[in-house]
């Protein structure tokens, strides 16, 4: 594989533990990545309960970015697959996590960075904030006992990681069967906070024109049409076409 294309980025989400931050960032270290973001800790950060875990890995720990949203995190990221451990009213493609990886060594390929996104501990992620990513995940674990501890969840995508990259390349099966034909694209894939700005002002036009038939749908609403237009793989120029189509309807009325 190419040693120069953009490795995935790891996000915790509200993590409860700074324990299992320190962990997280052995895990990583074991598999050759590096690039660790955390998303609402519960604990401040930085905080000296996660290097007791790291067992070396200061380097990730050290380099850590903290930010408040997810849409903030993934400022540079196109393509983001969210691990879940149950089944979800959202629609989203799900993938086992060799398929997820290939498709995200597949947009890497292309230099479109991605991310995998953990939620945290006890919870999960919420409808709301898998709604940003491109495909689940689902580990095919015990039916009734399925939870992974956070740590073994990011080891267990770190090693996919590592073995789909030590292949020389991927067969013509492999790709045909991860290939986007929606993909190419002359302008850039659209970035998560990009396509978080145009969200906003989205659910603000529809709020203006009483889309929404009562408060309490307009969140599942919203997800709904989230999660349609990020299947669509937006470019940066489709997204400000759109944009610039906002406007106009703004004025007219």
């Amino acid at each position: 594989m190419k040693s120069n294309i953009p490795y995935p980025v790891i996000v915790l989400v509200r993590t409860q533990l700074p324990e299992n931050i320190g962990s997280t960032a052995r895990a990583m270290k074991n598999f050759g990545l590096s690039d660790l973001r955390l998303v609402s800790p519960r604990e401040s950060w930085p905080n000296k309960g996660a290097k007791s875990m790291a067992a070396g890995a200061d380097s990730i720990l050290e380099n850590i970015q903290v930010f408040e949203s997810i849409p903030e995190a993934l400022h540079d990221v196109s393509y983001t697959v969210s691990l879940t451990a149950r089944n979800r009213d959202i629609t989203k493609i799900e993938f086992g996590p060799e398929h997820a990886v290939k498709k995200i060594l597949y947009y890497s390929e292309k230099n479109e960075k991605s991310a995998i996104i953990f939620g945290p501990e006890q919870s999960g992620l919420t409808n709301d904030e898998i709604s940003v990513s491109n495909a689940l995940v689902k580990v095919p674990t015990e039916i009734n006992f399925s939870s992974l501890n956070l740590a073994q969840a990011v080891l267990l995508m770190s090693w996919e990681w590592k073995k789909i990259h030590l292949k020389s390349s991927l067969s013509e099966e492999e790709y045909k069967d991860i290939s986007d034909p929606k993909l190419y694209h002359k302008t850039p894939i659209s970035s998560v906070s990009e396509r978080d700005y145009f969200f906003s002002r989205l659910e603000k036009f529809l709020e203006m024109n009483n889309f929404f038939a009562t408060k309490e749908m307009q969140p599942s609403v919203m997800n709904n049409l989230k999660s349609m237009f990020v299947r669509s793989n937006l470019s940066q120029q489709e997204l400000g076409t759109l944009n610039g189509s906002f406007l106009l309807l703004r004025e007219n009325f």
